[in-house]
């Protein structure tokens, strides 16, 4: 039982009798948890997403004391209402309520899906500010783990496989699961000849070679846990070289090791500590632990010479590249950080491996990839999760972003003006008001009335004593004179220190101006409403000091911008 959320529920006034009791969950639930879980690892999903739905659906059923099939749209309603969960949450309740209709698993099928959640727009303190830059690895660390893996001798047989394996992971991008079961066989040359001439490519403009790496997906919907699902990666040009040493280097420290374990296979000096596993591909073939790339001996860190035939040999694994990759907490001394780190600083540095997909998802929009390119290379199946690795600055998306050449007669460029004009065109800033006016007039009046309004009505964000509003001051002036913590829907919480320092002191006085009018007769004229109004202003400051920097204080706000009209009209 999920204890901290049925006590939210309690605390929010929720009836203790629609809530579950006991320690655990009842017998119903786990067994449909469990089924909803086996369902998702059929579905290709992989272990780690598959145990982050377990544990929203735990969280989900200590809202409700339904057996699955009394749930109702209510049911999921009440609580996405209660905890505001993450857009993983959301996805995960989702898929459930998916299967749930798919099946008609409830009485009150059709089920209706949590909504996607509010949208903000996400603020930074600068152009060069990166979007979520945290899921990028730090520079620092990025550098040195390259400098190590690319140009340090590696000290054992381990270090050497598990120099490759990263090489691999920054060059590509593929996860780190795709990488430790590269086939040896994996590299895919193809020369290109001009149909016309018959000549190379390369020597009349053209490309003359082109690299694909072989590997087998993860999360495709066709696969299954038997199933090993094959895909082919284009490797830039820039890379080619690069990743064919990286290939090349672990091919011939495995090669005996591969000849060891394919014969154990065959029932040659089989040892019982070797993985033996067997595999099918989504082309039709078969495949030992023998085929693939990445060996090692199960004891020791390095070959002995000549190999035995009963050497236990088994599969590079994830916890390998995590304790390299310093992130195993009781093992940093291991790290390759700490082994050939050429600073003392460097000993503590760590990298993690999902940052380097991540990284080469960020620099291909950088560079100016076609999104779909971008879909395609990395094996998703919509174009909006290759969005969700897109972690360029605000500036980067910005330099894409071209406006019509009428706009230069009255948009100045470098201008504030022409910023947001190329943010909203851009798309960046989709729920604001004035991208919303602007869609409006565009499709009314046209483009060019359009931008002039943009012109005369985009004079940028604006910095408030309590933080950031992304409303506009020009056409519309604040309308509660910065009272911004009034439940002001453009109010953004900052984070800075000067900002939470006037929120501090705001609360002490409204502090004082409640206990002044709670102080009064009760008899007095108006003194319910002040204690009301106080109490109601001492709320949005604390919202605002407890909100998230660079996030919306009142998501469900109100727009003080509109104009309302007066009753009597």
């Amino acid at each position: 039982m999920d204890d901290k959320v049925r006590g939210l529920a309690l605390q929010a006034g929720w009836a203790s009798a629609s809530l579950p009791q006991g320690p655990f969950l009842a017998p119903e639930v786990q067994d449909f948890i469990k089924a909803v879980v086996a369902h998702k690892c059929l579905a290709a999903r992989s272990p780690r997403a598959t145990r982050n739905y377990a544990l929203v659906f735990k969280t989900f059923f200590a809202t409700t004391s339904k057996v699955p099939w009394h749930l109702n749209s209510e049911d999921i309603a009440r609580w996405q209402g209660l905890l505001n969960p993450s857009a993983a949450a959301l996805k995960a309740v989702r898929s459930l309520v998916r299967v749930i209709n798919e099946n008609l698993l409830s009485e009150a099928c059709p089920l209706s899906a949590p909504g996607p959640g509010a949208t903000f727009i996400d603020l930074r303190k600068s152009l060069v500010e990166r979007d979520s830059a945290h899921k990028l690895p730090k520079r620092d660390a990025l550098y040195e783990l390259a400098r190590i893996v690319f140009r340090e001798r590696p000290e054992t047989h381990n270090h050497l496989i598990r120099f490759s394996a990263i090489r691999v992971l920054t060059l590509t991008g593929l996860r780190l699961n795709e990488v430790l079961w590269l086939p040896a066989d994996c590299l895919r040359w193809e020369s290109h000849l001009d149909v016309v001439t018959g000549k190379p490519a390369d020597q009349i403009g053209g490309v003359g070679q082109t690299l694909r790496l072989r590997h087998f997906a993860l999360k495709q919907e066709e696969g299954r846990p038997d199933l090993l699902v094959e895909e082919h990666m284009l490797v830039p040009t820039r890379f080619q070289q690069a990743l064919a040493t990286a290939v090349h280097l672990a091919l011939q420290a495995t090669a005996e090791l591969r000849a060891v374990l394919a014969a154990q296979h065959e029932g040659i000096g089989a040892s019982p500590n070797s993985d033996l596993r067997r595999f099918s591909t989504s082309a039709g073939a078969k495949l030992t632990t023998a085929d693939l790339l990445y060996l090692q001996p199960v004891r020791g860190r390095d070959v002995p010479y000549p190999v035995p035939h009963d050497l236990a040999v088994t599969t590079l694994g994830q916890n390998a590249i995590y304790m390299a990759l310093g992130l195993v907490a009781d093992k940093a001394a291991y790290s390759f950080f700490s082994r050939y780190g050429r600073e003392p600083d460097h000993k503590d540095f760590s990298v993690k491996p999902h940052s380097l997909r991540h990284l080469m998802n960020t620099e291909l929009f950088r560079h100016g990839a076609p999104d779909t390119v971008i879909t395609q290379q990395f094996g998703r199946q919509t174009v909006a999760q290759s969005y969700e690795y897109d972690h360029r600055s605000l500036a980067e998306k910005l330099a894409f972003v071209s406006l019509p050449g009428e706009t230069k007669g009255f948009l100045t460029p470098g201008s504030p003006q022409e910023l947001v004009a190329k943010m909203v065109v851009g798309g960046l800033v989709p729920t604001s008001h004035i991208a919303r006016s602007f869609k409006a007039i565009q499709a009314k009046e046209g483009d060019l009335a359009a931008f002039r309004y943009l012109a005369a009505n985009s004079d940028g964000f604006h910095v408030t004593p309590y933080g950031y509003c992304v409303n506009s001051f020009s056409m519309n002036p604040c309308a509660r004179h910065l009272k911004c913590f009034d439940r002001c829907k453009h109010f953004t919480a900052s984070g800075l220190p000067e900002h939470r320092e006037t929120l501090e002191s705001l609360r002490a006085k409204l502090v004082e101006m409640r206990n002044a009018a709670a102080a009064k007769p009760v008899k007095t004229v108006g003194r319910r409403n002040q204690i009301a109004h106080a109490e109601s202003l001492l709320s949005g400051v604390a919202a605002a000091l407890d909100a998230s920097p660079n996030s919306p204080v009142f998501e469900v706000g109100v727009d003080h911008s509109i104009v309302f009209k007066d009753v009597l009209s």
